[in-house]
């Protein structure tokens, strides 16, 4: 007997392929944080090893400073597109939780539709203009002994909601996909007029491990 698509059990290839690039341009990012150390122990090493005895006082802490917020921002910012793709960001679904499974697939694509997306290209667009006038005057930190070149890390803004994007789109055709197929079977959920689209728009049975860590296959096996 063929498995009933849900989203338990299925995940849609074209949205396990946007995850995917989601997640190694998240996970070479993330290498920023071993650097992020790095500054904050060579930082405090100097403050309390060497300028509370008197050495280098001529060696000011503010670009250090500067640069652990800057090492900060970058992972964050590209964080908040892998928490979307894992459905990790912080929500009340007392209410959700209660709904019927193909109720939550309505309720997921308003939210992305309707409150998700235009926020994100609102953000996208002025976020954009702001790190232009970044670029073109050449921002720098307002401290005389700052970082230059303050655009570099505001031009992550932009590309931070491109990214969360792109995550919103994964995550709309994902729940899209799944509500039309609900309760269906994957021999019946392939249309002629759409059979070019088929390899990346049917869903799949997840993998074994990943069935096992939410305990699904656990569930079935107990239940047989």
């Amino acid at each position: 007997m063929a498995t009933l698509i849900s989203g338990e059990t299925h995940q849609i290839p074209i949205t396990e392929f946007l995850n995917r690039f989601i997640k190694r341009v998240v996970e070479a990012v993330a290498w920023l944080n071993v650097a992020l150390i790095i500054v904050i122990l060579t930082t405090v090493i100097l403050r309390y090893g060497f300028h509370r005895n008197g050495l280098l006082l001529g060696w000011g802490l503010v670009p250090m400073e500067e640069l652990e917020w800057h090492l900060y921002s970058v992972p964050f910012m590209f964080g908040l597109a892998y928490a979307i793709t894992n459905d990790s960001h912080i929500r009340i679904d007392i209410i959700h939780m209660a709904m019927s499974k193909r109720l939550q697939h309505f309720f997921e694509i308003f939210g992305i539709v309707f409150l998700l997306m235009p926020v994100l290209l609102i953000m996208l667009d002025f976020s954009f203009d702001y790190a232009m006038y970044s670029f073109s005057h050449n921002e720098s930190s307002q401290s005389p002994s700052g970082l230059p070149y303050r655009w570099i890390v505001k031009s992550v803004i932009p590309l931070s909601m491109l990214l969360m994007i792109i995550a919103a789109l994964g995550r709309l055709i994902q729940e899209t996909v799944l509500l039309l197929h609900h309760g269906k079977e994957i021999e019946e959920t392939v249309p002629i007029r759409v059979a070019i689209f088929a390899p990346w728009l049917t869903p799949k049975l997840k993998d074994a491990h990943l069935l096992e860590d939410s305990g699904i296959l656990t569930r079935e096996g107990s239940g047989s």
